[in-house]
């Protein structure tokens, strides 16, 4: 794979330096220790900055979570985007796939999936905001899969609807697993997950139905 062949997704303009380290000393916080346990305190001793001068950027814990969410929000839809794009082929789609995925699961955001989901069970706001881009996410994906059956890189039988429910549920289960099994690494399993899912995705060779056909 050229991953490196792409340019990095960036983060949406947060606002200047010290908002942005407040984000991330947050991230780290509630990794650690969950949306609830983190208090402003503990937010404050991470980014290095009194209480007042935190405040002056986020008037609540809730209003923090609300900006990370935002923020993570903004840079995945950037990555579904670029699988959506015209153009895209499914070299491109699994490249994109990985670096999607990498930062989900070894990026500074590692953690705030599972707390985010967390939570939307919890708050039927934060819920609905989930729900709702989930539905952007797997709308660009159904996308880009029917892009890749109009050039023939993936199997025109296949439901795009379906597989594109399987490919989304197959990254949450993988963020989820890896943010409890710490020896994973995702650099690891990543080539055994792109030749299963292309070839999941790769239109099925009709020399190889037909000699199946004649030995069974």
């Amino acid at each position: 794979m050229t991953v490196t062949s792409l340019d990095p997704v960036k983060p949406p303009a947060s606002g200047g330096d010290t908002r942005q380290r407040i984000l991330d000393a947050a991230m780290r916080c509630f990794s650690e220790s969950g949306f609830h346990s983190a208090s402003m305190q503990q937010i404050c001793a991470a980014a290095n900055m009194s209480p007042g001068g935190v405040y002056r950027y986020f008037a609540s814990k809730d209003d923090i979570i609300g900006a990370i969410f935002e923020h993570v929000h903004a840079r995945n839809t950037q990555y579904f985007e670029r699988m959506a794009a015209e153009g895209v082929t499914l070299e491109t789609f699994s490249e994109v796939g990985f670096s999607c995925l990498r930062d989900l699961t070894a990026g500074p955001e590692r953690g705030m999936f599972c707390e985010v989901f967390a939570e939307a069970r919890r708050n039927p706001e934060m819920r609905g905001v989930v729900d709702a881009t989930y539905q952007k996410a797997l709308a660009l994906l159904q996308v880009a899969l029917t892009r890749l059956q109009a050039i023939g890189e993936i199997d025109t039988s296949l439901d795009v609807n379906v597989v594109a429910t399987l490919l989304m549920a197959i990254g949450d289960g993988l963020i989820v697993r890896m943010r409890v099994d710490h020896d994973l690494q995702f650099e690891t399993l990543w080539p055994a997950l792109n030749a299963l899912i292309t070839r999941m995705l790769r239109p099925t060779a009709p020399a190889a139905i037909t000699q199946k056909s004649v030995t069974t």
